[in-house]
């Protein structure tokens, strides 16, 4: 497990084969900067617990767009470590209140339910919260990325040579070089990490990670191969302590246009 982001003496860890978004989500928390999403294993596979503490609270609740095909539920699992409240949403929780956890240990599984967009990986969502203050949505306790800085490029354009690694229903996975600070990965622009959804047709949601903040610039996206626009619904950026890839998502489900092997490249130019 190694460090990704903190609020005061609170610290968040994910595991080392992990990527992690704070603004690759619509919802509440991450338009404040007060949350992060850890991706890895698959649905229905182990959730390992971000951080130390004692549960104080799980709680169930239904999503508010049910599917036939998916379970309805969502879980709140609530860690309390000093005065402070850890929330973790999307993990069927094996635990209970009282129950003592540590970084790393087991606390539930992932889960699949009407708040995920149907090209949205297996996923924890993780907050610090105030002991009264949990189950809402909206949260202003904003995370620090825990990012050891050095110069990474100023250019307010990047052009990307990709090329395709995954197809699947929901989206392609491309890989191409990256750059690095510490034991954190991303894709460079402006001088910080590029983070979140870019969308082709409306605004999206997503920043760049910069060493004083997060920016939320307006920008132009091109995606082609052979010189050809490929004609999709967007593409995803994280971070990760391994290669970060990046997610080319269709106009819809099933609706893919590339192949493995497949010669890609991206454009994105800060407005």
């Amino acid at each position: 497990m190694k460090k990704i982001a903190s609020h005061d003496e609170i610290d968040i860890f994910a595991p080392d084969d992990s990527r992690f978004s704070f603004l690759k989500s619509p919802y509440a928390a991450h338009k404040t900067h007060s949350a992060v999403d850890i991706y890895y294993g698959d649905f229905g596979s182990e959730a390992l617990s971000p951080v130390d503490g004692e549960v104080i609270d799980v709680q169930s609740f239904d999503t508010p767009t049910p599917f036939k095909e998916w379970n309805s539920k969502e879980y709140v699992i609530a860690i309390r470590q000093n005065e402070k409240v850890i929330k973790i949403l999307h993990v069927k929780p094996d635990v209970t209140p009282g129950d003592a956890v540590s970084k790393g240990d087991s606390i539930g599984t992932f889960i699949h339910n009407g708040y995920f967009i149907f090209w949205n990986d297996p996923v924890m969502h993780v907050e610090v919260r105030t002991r009264g203050d949990y189950l809402r949505a909206s949260n202003n306790m904003r995370l620090t990325p825990s990012i050891e800085w050095n110069e990474l490029p100023c250019s307010k354009n990047i052009e990307l040579e990709c090329r395709v690694e995954e197809t699947n229903k929901r989206y392609s996975l491309l890989n191409s070089p990256c750059h690095t600070c510490g034991d954190v990965r991303g894709f460079a622009l402006d001088g910080g990490f590029l983070d979140g959804y870019i969308s082709s047709m409306e605004n999206g949601f997503f920043g760049i990670v910069k060493p004083h903040g997060f920016f939320h610039p307006g920008v132009s996206l091109e995606v082609t191969k052979d010189n050809s626009v490929i004609k999709c619904n967007g593409i995803a950026f994280c971070l990760s302590f391994r290669e970060p890839g990046i997610k080319v998502i269709p106009l819809k489900y099933g609706d893919g246009q590339l192949c493995v092997g497949d010669k890609v490249r991206i454009r994105i130019e800060v407005l």
